[in-house]
């Protein structure tokens, strides 16, 4: 059998807690408990963001964004994405002063479970429910071996563009407690899950702890590494459009054997066969992550493997979907590869493209003299297919750390960088920088942050100060400092836009004229802008 939300709410440290919403999810699959109390959001969402759980009972009470509904909602959208089975929030009423309608909506339209605990108490502890948990899971897995269907359960919540061999293995090593790697017949790695992802052997030391091994038989040696004993595994086996591969697993509890090997591959060959995935898709799938995350020698591997010359990549284009990360979302990402790939046909551009978390990441080689029709067209295509995507173009960066950096600061501040320019479709390092520059200054109330705070402070007594504050920021952050496109984006005439910005100078007696006191206004108008959609 497997353990269910249901299952856990029988528990008597649970059997107090109510569901608020998200009913449907009671039949998710709980493979273990965690606890999570949001220190910083944004770092705590890059974390999840780069591996998919399985099937965790998440305990938190929301204490570092108690008074932020649209985090708390953020959150519940991220953590049911990446497999989390069910929420229990405690000391409501204590340290989240109430559950908002939003949160309850969220979770109903995610199917994640949303837990209560019993409201104004303190005598309720999060140890109960991990120790309880834990108890159950383990008398489970000891009657009952067959890990398969348990998998199976939760490999089939997997959203869809999340679908590939990295997020098989992670769900498989982390049920079954190993290291996974997998090789070609050439010795080339092409996916390694980590148990625990903290674990700091690679796939050459078990490729070399198995060959080196004195005790070794057919398929399995008994080792060790620092001083870990250890059970390592090679199994060869065929999938992927008859291609031949090597199956490591590192176990270090000892308690796997042949049986569970042949398991494992059963579940590989299934997968891959439903999922339409073949050797070459696999490694394809493989190189964009290797090179978002560092890892240059698989870079290296993988490429050549693919006959892709990786020193010819000049160009990072990384695409914002306006599409939610759901099906209707893997749908549109699905189209805008096809689109690229179409484009890097027609015009002759080396490409690598494929989606990468909830964005769609295409590295190419463009010549200093590449004229900008052919982004044009490429940005035209894929604005056909979503009009609400964002198009973000990066150049210079001349070795995979610096890829990685670029890649971290995109996922960091494009979402920022799309509240301060709604109309923007292009975006740049400029951009980008821009908007963690304006998060900084809401974020620390340093000396920039006083001197924005006040240069826009005499428009807040004006009677019209809705008219004005919209247009300032319309025609800083949106128009490119153009009359006639303010006007044209506020629906008013010229004259109207002029009266209003002379009156705009008047009021907080400020020179615009002076280029830096400009780049002064529009950071005042871009921190405006941000703290009132955060508000």
């Amino acid at each position: 059998m497997s353990i269910t939300v249901s299952d856990c709410l029988k528990l008597p440290s649970l059997r107090y807690g109510r569901v608020i919403a998200g009913k449907k999810g009671l039949t998710n699959i709980v493979n273990n408990a965690s606890v999570l109390e949001i220190v910083d959001m944004d770092l705590s969402l890059r974390e999840y963001d780069e591996v998919y759980k399985n099937g965790d009972l998440l305990i938190t009470s929301f204490s570092a964004v108690k008074d932020d509904c649209k985090k708390q909602c953020q959150f519940l959208e991220y953590i049911r994405e990446i497999g989390d089975a069910a929420v229990v929030i405690y000391y409501v009423g204590r340290v989240l002063k109430k559950i908002d309608q939003s949160l309850i909506d969220t979770a109903d339209r995610i199917g994640l479970p949303l837990i209560i605990m019993p409201e104004n108490r303190t005598d309720f502890y999060y140890s109960e429910v991990l120790g309880e948990v834990y108890e159950l899971l383990h008398k489970d897995r000891e009657s009952n071996n067959d890990f398969i269907e348990n998998i199976t359960s939760m490999i089939s919540q997997i959203p869809e563009n999340r679908r590939n061999l990295f997020t098989l293995l992670r769900l498989i090593s982390n049920t079954l407690k190993c290291t996974i790697s997998l090789c070609d017949t050439a010795m080339n790695n092409v996916c390694i899950s980590k148990y625990p992802a903290s674990n700091e052997i690679d796939e050459e030391t078990i490729c070399s702890l198995y060959s080196n091994s004195s005790t070794k038989d057919e398929y399995v040696v008994e080792t060790e590494f620092k001083g870990v004993g250890m059970r390592i595994f090679q199994v060869p086996f065929t999938t992927f459009a008859y291609q031949s591969f090597l199956l490591y697993v590192a176990d270090e509890f000892k308690t796997l054997t042949m049986e569970d090997m042949y398991r494992i591959i059963e579940l590989l060959q299934f997968f891959t066969k439903l999922w339409n995935l073949n050797s070459r898709t696999i490694l394809s799938n493989a190189l964009i992550p290797s090179i978002i995350e560092g890892d240059e020698k698989k870079m290296r591997q993988l490429s050549q493997k693919l006959g892709i010359n990786i020193n010819k990549i000049n160009t990072a284009i990384m695409i914002h979907p306006g599409s939610d990360a759901n099906s209707a979302g893997a749908a549109v990402r699905r189209e805008m590869l096809k689109a690229i790939k179409e484009w890097a046909a027609e015009t002759g551009r080396e490409v690598i493209a494929d989606t990468y978390n909830t964005y769609v990441i295409c590295f190419a080689f463009l010549q200093a003299d590449c004229p900008d029709e052919l982004i044009g067209e490429l940005i035209s295509g894929l604005d056909a297919i979503d009009r609400n995507c964002t198009i973000s173009v990066f150049s210079s960066d001349n070795n995979i750390f610096d890829v990685k950096q670029t890649y971290l600061l995109y996922n960091d501040y494009i979402d920022t960088a799309m509240v301060i320019f709604p109309q923007k479709k292009l975006f740049s390092y400029g951009t980008l920088l821009f908007a963690k520059k304006c998060e900084d200054i809401l974020k620390e109330k340093n000396e920039e942050y006083r001197i924005c705070r006040n240069i826009l402070k005499p428009l807040f007594s004006c009677p019209d100060r809705k008219d004005l504050l919209k247009t300032l920021t319309t025609y800083y952050l949106d128009a490119d400092c153009e009359m006639k496109k303010t006007s044209e984006l506020l629906y008013l005439h010229r004259n109207s836009t002029q009266y209003r910005m002379n009156k705009i100078r008047s009021i907080i007696n400020y020179r615009t004229y002076d280029s830096f006191c400009s780049q002064l206004l529009c950071t005042a108008a871009a921190c405006f802008r941000l703290y009132c959609a955060r508000k």
